[in-house]
């Protein structure tokens, strides 16, 4: 048998016992049950949400949810599924689920309140809050430099771990010691894991209190706002999530997003054709250790120790709160969270997504660590935090409107805000407000 065809044998067989096999041994689920509220004119998102169940779209094994803030207020928050399909354990109104990179945006908003306070500055070397990062010609990068993402520091020449991160004395080496793998400054590439840490690091010299981004996270904005949300989930919670093995998608579903998109299919070829982008996304996988492996997520000990880049924990209802309170101008009641200031600088940079190395060439732009995503020449840019697997955490300051979603399914298509369970939720949402305006 030649090489070619015993190299086609072992794909085919590869595919039948990953993904024919178990799809033909797995219980049917059907459409699941939609709970929760929504407000008068906002029926149809009710609608859009069980649809996305009934045309595929959503998983029905799975467990997901959905929710809006509009001008402050609640006016969407829908959940369906099982948060353990396995245990019929349904999902409730208080489940909570790994966030991935969603959480990055718990991360920027406890950077920037300590930049509302003046307690760093974006335009500042890291150097000058952190001597000790200078070392291997690092002395000129920028706070702002680092957190969106062109650093080069994308991976770190010794590998991390749960473990490591838990020693705030040897990641702070680690990070420290490590080399950028290109021109700081001279583009950016998708610091996936890094930038938790190093945010950490920063947040533990710059604040007062010493505190970690977590704590000064839960200190000074979850609780102080009633945000349901974490970084490193305390022991007491995790019953609350749903299961983190999470579902994944079918082989279909990946035939579907190869189809649709150049970045999975860069993704893909790069297992055979020479490709930078590849190289480098290797590269950040294996200096993560086990921070990317997905069993981790289903360890409490493991979520309890504090990645800011990955394992945050929410409800789609605090992601929604939270960056609601971002698009109605930073304040609820009599507290402010964010300055004006901070949020005319995501809401009105202009200078439009450019190619990142990690993420297959896909056009990003950030500012200071948030996703932000044009909408037109006189609008508002989006600005939140993409997570994997189609999390969803985002602030419509034209709206005023702050979306959260979260799921247990893990959809191919779930990068920035291409899943089409979202797309078509954003586009009810966009309609209902509409509608209630023109009433």
């Amino acid at each position: 048998m030649s090489l070619l065809r015993q190299a086609f044998v072992v794909c085919v067989t590869a595919v039948v016992v990953a993904f024919v096999i178990p799809a033909y041994l797995k219980p049917a689920y059907p459409v699941p049950e939609i709970f929760g509220t929504v407000a008068p004119g906002f029926e149809e998102v009710r609608d859009v949400f069980r649809q996305n169940y009934e045309l595929g779209l959503d998983n029905s094994e799975a467990g997901s949810a959905f929710s809006v803030y509009k001008n402050g207020e609640k006016v969407v928050d829908l959940w369906a599924g099982y948060a353990d399909a396995e245990a019929k354990r349904l999902w409730r109104e208080d489940t909570m689920t790994v966030i991935f990179s969603s959480s990055k945006g718990l991360a920027a908003i406890t950077i920037a309140v300590l930049a509302d306070r003046g307690l760093i500055d974006f335009k500042e070397p890291v150097a000058k809050y952190w001597p000790e990062f200078a070392q291997n010609d690092k002395e000129k990068i920028t706070v702002e430099q680092l957190l969106e993402h062109e650093a080069g520091l994308h991976y770190t020449d010794e590998a991390l771990s749960y473990k490591i991160i838990a020693d705030h004395k040897e990641v702070d080496r680690i990070l420290a010691e490590n080399r950028p793998a290109f021109e700081p400054g001279s583009m950016h590439a998708y610091h996936g894991i890094t930038i938790g840490p190093y945010i950490d690091a920063l947040v533990r010299r710059v604040d007062p209190k010493k505190r970690t981004v977590g704590q000064f996270f839960a200190e000074e904005v979850s609780q102080p706002f009633g945000i349901d949300a974490y970084i490193g989930l305390p022991l007491d919670k995790f019953h609350r999530c749903g299961r983190l093995t999470n579902v994944q998608a079918t082989l279909l579903d990946f035939i579907m997003a190869i189809l649709k998109s150049s970045f999975h299919r860069r993704a893909i070829m790069g297992n055979f054709i020479p490709d930078p982008s590849y190289e480098a996304g290797k590269a950040m996988m294996e200096s993560s250790g086990d921070l990317v492996e997905l069993g981790a997520f289903a360890d409490p000990y493991k979520i309890n120790i504090e990645v800011a880049s990955a394992n945050g924990i929410a409800t789609a209802e605090a992601l929604a709160k939270l960056f609601g309170i971002l698009a109605n101008g930073g304040k609820a009641g009599n507290k402010t969270l964010l300055s004006k200031r901070i949020l005319d600088a995501y809401a009105d940079d202009r200078r439009g997504p450019t190619p990142d190395l990690l993420m297959y060439d896909l056009p990003i732009r950030w500012k200071w660590a948030m996703d932000v995503i044009p909408q037109g020449t006189n609008a508002g840019n989006l600005f939140g935090a993409p997570g994997a697997g189609g999390q969803v955490a985002y602030a419509d300051p034209n709206n005023k409107i702050g979306y959260g979603f979260v799921s247990r399914y893990m959809s191919p298509m779930g990068i920035q805000m291409m899943d089409p369970r979202f797309i078509n939720l954003k586009k009810s949402v966009l309609r209902a407000v509409k509608k209630v305006g023109d009433q």
